[in-house]
């Protein structure tokens, strides 16, 4: 019988050769990926409709392989030792490893009724797949990527945490009564006394503000990839004791005493054993083909296996009798964060989470099932940004009702004094129109974007526009430039550099396509303008009445006139509704609103 070849990767020149002599031979060759592959190569592929019944297909798989029954026991009871949940710490890795996998089964499994003298050419992250299609000849890429080593990331981290790690076993320090656990890399943030730029956290920042004494960070250095691109990032603020008056409890000095202390490493060694031993138990049970692959990734994931139970086993020995009320964490359902919170459950401390991100069905993280909420695999209380995602976590992740409440966006308390600071600057000449750019992946609605809002701007003279590029748009000025000079705008400026929340709080309007920069327009109650050629409202802020719906530049500019007239005006109503909705407040008073209720938590 003749070969049959799927090809999901680039080929070397040697295995294009080999793929000519298959070819000759009466082959069939398929293939997943463009570039320079032979004609005769029939392509294969999921259309975005396909992609999305996997995505759903294997987010419900997922979680059924979690509460699957083995031994009276479920799949993730078994791959749990006391509050550590093994199996929740990898969920979100399997998740989207599995769908990938899927991505390109699915499609083979629609054509092929089996794949007996198949050959596929695919990258190692189809490991998995030898294990239950061992039918299959599989080719991996004999040479590896060679990336540069990071020697000089890696020494500063390593003299950085033997500094930690002495700084945490000499210095004293007084018991706090909460911790506030983060990852210690510093962004640039707006100082609200000063209205400057310096390095803070970009989620947390104005919390650590407003915290009393009886609050200490736990904050940890992530280590620097060995090799490649990395994006670890260095601060002499790293080595400090205290952050903004608030004593820091370095987390390295607890996971490098765990290294030290025999019960530990015991501990730690022996839940791995049982872990390993429950995965024979859980292949014979009955696994459709995507639970198959979440048992064959959970595998390959042993080596983070041990090293999260170092991490919870380390943390209970730091949390035992230590007095801690609860520790607070955003990123709560992150496997580095998990397995400290996990401890602390352990050890009676309650866990209250701060949301960090935008969720949604087909997020790992926050969907759960009845069974976790039983198992109170959730933080005892979470504080979301408003009504919308607390419902969500509970309508939809399974939250336990009353763990989750809504307190507003921490981020956002710098909006009421910028808003301040512009009411008592003088009115400007010219009426200013910001317009958020992004790099959309249609380059032709890209352009068409960016002509028609220069357009629209060349037809206001009075007006000023400034094109924010988007941060990953930072070399791409001569592009923008040239797009102006066709429509003939000269009225324009591009900025790289200015604050986000300034420009939104001095400008008249703000246009985007579809961006999230439409939302915190909306908290600062300014008009906002999707400019939206294929009439989608994509964020839905047209059917939220919170935006103009423009489709070209005629209308553009139609819209952008009666704004600066007055005949166009924000609906207060409707953006009070959006931001109760989404974001409940926008009073400065966020982080206030979160310690009371994390003080208050019984």
């Amino acid at each position: 019988m003749s070969k049959t070849v799927i090809i999901n990767r680039p080929l070397t020149r040697s295995e294009r050769s080999e793929l000519d002599l298959l070819a000759e031979k009466g082959a069939t060759i398929f293939t997943f990926s463009g570039g320079d592959l032979p004609g005769f190569a029939q392509r294969i592929a999921l259309s975005p409709e396909e992609k999305k019944a996997v995505n759903y297909e294997t987010m419900d798989e997922v979680l059924r392989f979690g509460d699957l029954k083995v031994d009276n026991r479920t799949v993730a009871e078994s791959f749990s030792i006391d509050t550590a949940s093994v199996w929740h710490y990898h969920k979100f890795r399997i998740y989207f490893a599995v769908r990938n996998l899927m991505y390109f089964l699915k499609p083979l499994t629609q054509r092929f009724c089996t794949f007996n003298d198949h050959i596929w050419f695919v990258s190692p992250e189809a490991n998995p797949l030898r294990n239950v299609f061992p039918e299959v000849e599989f080719r991996f890429p004999l040479t590896k990527t060679n990336g540069r080593f990071n020697f000089g990331n890696l020494l500063g981290y390593l003299v950085l945490v033997k500094y930690r790690f002495l700084n945490y076993l000499f210095s004293s320090r007084k018991k706090a009564e909460y911790l506030l656990y983060l990852t210690e890399k510093y962004s640039t943030v707006m100082n609200k006394q000063t209205l400057k730029t310096e390095p803070g956290h970009h989620i947390l920042e104005y919390l650590i503000n407003e915290l009393d004494d009886r609050f200490a960070l736990l904050t940890e250095i992530l280590m620097p990839k060995p090799k490649g691109k990395s994006d670890y990032s260095f601060s002499w603020k790293q080595y400090e004791s205290s952050w903004k008056g608030h004593p820091k409890i370095f987390l390295e000095g607890f996971l490098i005493s765990g290294l030290l202390k025999r019960k530990v490493r015991k501990s730690a060694r022996l839940a791995l054993q049982t872990v390993r031993q429950a995965c024979p138990k859980v292949r014979q049970t009955g696994l459709s083909l995507i639970q198959q692959l979440a048992l064959e990734v959970f595998e390959s994931l042993d080596k983070s296996s041990s090293f999260y139970l170092h991490r919870y086993f380390s943390a209970r020995s730091y949390f035992t009798g230590s007095g801690i009320k609860a520790v607070i964490a955003g990123d709560e359902n992150s496997p580095l964060t998990k397995s400290i919170l996990d401890a602390a459950k352990f050890c009676g401390i309650k866990i209250i989470g701060l949301q960090h991100g935008t969720m949604h069905d087909l997020h790992p993280a926050y969907v759960y099932t009845p069974n976790d909420a039983k198992n109170r695999i959730m933080p005892d209380l979470t504080l979301t940004w408003g009504r919308y995602w607390e419902e969500f976590l509970i309508e939809k992740g399974n939250y336990p009702k009353g763990s989750v409440s809504s307190v507003g966006q921490i981020r956002t308390d710098i909006i009421p004094v910028l808003a301040q600071v512009e009411k008592q600057k003088k009115a400007r000449p010219d009426d200013k129109i910001v317009f958020a750019s992004q790099p959309q992946r249609d380059p032709e609605l890209r352009y068409q974007a960016a002509f028609d809002v220069f357009k629209a701007a060349r037809k206001l003279p009075k007006a000023k526009l400034i094109v924010k590029l988007h941060p990953r748009e930072f070399d791409d000025t001569e592009y923008y430039t040239a797009i102006a000079k066709d429509a003939g705008c000269t009225n324009f400026i591009l900025d790289t550099t200015s604050d986000l929340y300034q420009l939104i709080a001095s400008c008249d309007v703000l246009i985007t396509c579809f961006s999230t920069v439409g939302t915190e327009t909306v908290y600062f109650y300014k008009p906002l303008i999707i400019l939206d050629h294929l009439s989608q409202d994509i964020q839905g802020y047209a059917a939220e009445g919170v935006a103009f719906q423009a489709t070209d530049a005629r209308s553009l500019t139609h819209i952008l006139s009666g704004i600066f007239r007055g005949t166009l005006k924000v609906d207060r109503g409707r953006y009070d509704s959006f931001i109760q909705k989404y974001a409940f407040q926008i009073d400065g008073k966020v982080a206030e609103r979160c310690i009371e209720a994390i003080t208050s938590a019984e």
